[in-house]
């Protein structure tokens, strides 16, 4: 039987560890958390394969934090892989990059926010 390829973008073998966090009201949980920690197979330049070891349902969303960059994403599918895994994929839906050159302007931003309490008085005074 042929295998019709669907993707957009093919895929590059990367292979490098790393953790999903599940989001959403009730996650499926690893060891009582919603990270879950596994193996990243392949990416291409609008999602990967996650080696995982928890089976997660197509449509929940997830959020990967490295160490520049966050994505957001949506597992696609995921195929029971072995014994006791599953490959997911992931759609990325957002990326952001270069996170450390927006801690300058989050550090004015918050600056100003602190300046600006300090000098209005309290809106909320409480009743005697």
């Amino acid at each position: 039987m042929l295998s019709v390829e669907r993707r957009k973008q093919s895929r590059i073998g990367f292979e490098t560890n790393l953790t999903i966090e599940i989001l959403g009201d009730h996650p499926p949980l690893y060891q009582g958390s919603n990270k879950i920690p596994g193996l990243m197979v392949d990416i291409s330049t609008d999602g990967m394969r996650f080696l995982s070891p928890v089976d997660v349902e197509p449509g929940t969303a997830i959020r990967i934090d490295r160490e520049t960059e966050m994505i957001l994403g949506e597992v696609c599918y995921a195929e029971p892989h072995g014994d006791h895994h599953f490959h997911l994929g992931i759609l990325f839906r957002q990326v952001l990059a270069n996170l450390r050159d927006l801690e300058p302007l989050l550090r004015t931003l918050q600056a100003f926010e602190e300046d600006s309490q300090v000098r209005r008085p309290d809106s909320n005074p409480s009743r005697r």
